[in-house]
């Protein structure tokens, strides 16, 4: 489910802003499972852990150096999470933000000196929100 559609956001390498965000869409999923034991009669459930997830455009400069180095990380072959943050504006002072960890990327257009990339991204932990 869909909790939460955005205009604009930002995306944070190191506390550095890198790219502006904008066509995001961010969900939150959470499974059920069976808890149930044998010789029950009835079917019980729980909770699994909550997915936060979503994809987004960036927006970015490609002369902006720490955009480079955030860049060039993701095409690295290492195994390192990055200090990467998520921050969605949802009005005055309302936002949902966390560290986030792209999934997938996706180079669509070059404007000038802006580059358009689609990304796939998930939130580690539990998100900071004021709704």
């Amino acid at each position: 489910m869909s909790i939460a559609n955005s205009i604009h956001g930002e995306l944070r390498f190191q506390g550095v802003k890198v790219a502006k965000v904008r066509g995001i869409d961010y969900q939150v999923q959470r499974a059920t499972l069976e808890s149930g034991g044998i010789g029950d009669v009835d079917e019980e459930y729980c909770y699994e852990k909550r997915r936060t997830s979503g994809s987004a455009t960036l927006l970015y400069k490609t002369d902006d150096l720490a955009t480079v180095a955030l860049m060039n990380r993701i095409f690295d072959d290492g195994e390192q999470v990055d200090d990467l943050k998520m921050i969605i504006h949802r009005g005055t002072g309302k936002s949902i933000s966390g560290p986030a960890l792209i999934g997938s990327l996706g180079i669509s257009t070059s404007v000038g000196d802006n580059t358009q990339v689609s990304i796939s991204f998930v939130i580690s932990g539990k998100s900071n929100r004021t709704l």
